[in-house]
């Protein structure tokens, strides 16, 4: 899901639960297998790289003449001058300097300090620079300003999962899954609620029930009830490809991206702390850098080790 990201389900709260059992076949990882195959196929980029946005950003601020930031909340431009900051920091963070582009954030706050999704966006920022304390305090602040953003309560929902604060987790995962309007990223709270159930120890994890979305990541909740398989995860994920998907952010290696993270949780729920290691490391491989799941998938590997 994009740094990104995300929904479902009343009917798959009339399955019976799959949680017990293992996807594949005893002792295969067909997805774990299919992304090395894919990896090891993976040409080297040729020629010149796109062009970063972070000079362009740069340069607009230099031309805004922004004032020190003690004036900067007060000056006539105050929002404009957030708002350019704001780019900033995306476009450092699509380059992989989170820490830059949480200072990109710390200085559009500087003349916004009350907006909620400045702090959101700093807390994204610090949490994929591995800052998680940074990250809860930029967290507790956007939620004191607009403690209802759905975002933000996600944002606060990863922190609780990584420090595995399950009922805080799932409350938050709760409320995502319920309250986020688009459907597709509803999902994301969906397999988030449920694997924070699952890791939490509950027996039969369940769903926000709703109207499942159609297209990715539906196949992902059917496979953690057990109606998909990994092996039939994979034509899914192929499919990100193909000139018929106009979904955004679906393209096959970001499927893979997403899949890798949520069926290695599925595998750590069940005791298999191995396995989810390696689906971890396979899909920071894939250096989908702008997807949360990349971040979670760093959180989750340094507790592994």
């Amino acid at each position: 899901m994009s740094a990104v990201s995300l929904a479902r389900v009343a009917s798959l709260l009339l399955c019976a639960f799959a949680f017990g059992a293992p996807a594949g076949a005893a002792g295969s990882h067909p997805l774990l297998d299919y992304a090395r195959e894919r990896d090891s196929k993976r040409e080297p980029p040729k020629g010149a790289s796109q062009p970063s946005g972070v000079r362009t950003a740069e340069h607009a601020i230099e031309q805004a003449h922004v004032p020190p930031a003690a004036e900067c909340a007060a000056s006539l431009g105050a929002a404009r001058f957030a708002q350019l900051y704001t780019e900033l920091g995306a476009a450092r963070g699509l380059d992989g300097d989170f820490t830059g582009a949480a200072e990109a954030y710390r200085a559009g706050l500087q003349c916004r300090p009350r907006d909620a999704l400045l702090h959101a966006a700093l807390a994204s920022a610090l949490f994929d620079a591995r800052d998680y304390a940074g990250a809860r305090v930029a967290v507790d602040a956007a939620l004191a300003i607009d403690p209802r953003a759905v975002e933000t309560n996600r944002l606060a929902g990863n922190l609780d999962f990584v420090a595995e604060r399950w009922p805080e987790a799932i409350a938050r995962f709760r409320y995502t899954a319920a309250s986020d309007a688009d459907r597709a990223h509803a999902a994301y709270g969906q397999l988030m609620y449920w694997l924070a159930q699952a890791r939490a120890g509950v027996a039969h994890p369940e769903f926000v029930a709703r109207t499942p979305t159609e297209g990715w990541p539906q196949p992902l909740l059917l496979h953690l009830t057990g109606e998909y398989t990994e092996e039939e995860l994979i034509s899914q994920i192929d499919a990100g490809d193909a000139a018929s998907n106009n979904q955004p952010n679906t393209s096959t290696d970001e499927r893979l991206c997403e899949a890798l993270f949520y069926v290695g949780e599925r595998y750590w729920a069940r005791g298999d702390r191995a396995t989810a290691r390696d689906y971890f490391a396979s899909l920071v491989n894939l250096r989908v850098i702008y997807f949360l799941e990349h971040g979670l998938a760093l959180a989750e590997i340094a507790k592994l080790r």
